[in-house]
């Protein structure tokens, strides 16, 4: 068997090319993975500022139901109007009444003040 000459600068060509694609392979490796890493930490402080802000929702709406459940209900203000048109009423009353005093009050002063 014949022996044919290495040819190293041929190799060393080859070894560099496979070297370089290793290196490019791994490059992007690295960067692939540390975008979806960079993408996880998004999403999980997404989550997070979402489940804080569940949490103030869950909150204000506890809030607000305990709210309503002391607030006046709409037969609670149908009283308070019928209370309110009674009281309206007697003030007319009195008003009527007021002004016969007035007519009196008056008549007393003209005979007061002609007398004397």
């Amino acid at each position: 068997m014949e022996q044919h000459p290495t040819d190293y600068a041929s190799l060393r060509f080859w070894f560099n090319i496979v070297q370089y694609l290793i290196t490019l392979a791994v490059s992007l490796y690295v960067w692939f993975n540390s975008r979806l890493n960079a993408k996880a930490q998004e999403l999980k402080e997404l989550a997070r500022r979402l489940d804080k802000a569940k949490t103030q929702m869950d909150g204000r709406i506890t809030r607000l139901e305990t709210d309503m459940a002391h607030a006046l209900s709409h037969e609670d203000l149908a009283a308070v109007y019928d209370r309110l048109n009674d009281m309206a009423e007697q003030v007319a009353g009195l008003s009527g009444k007021m002004d016969g005093v007035k007519g009196a009050v008056d008549m007393i002063q003209a005979h007061l003040l002609n007398d004397h």
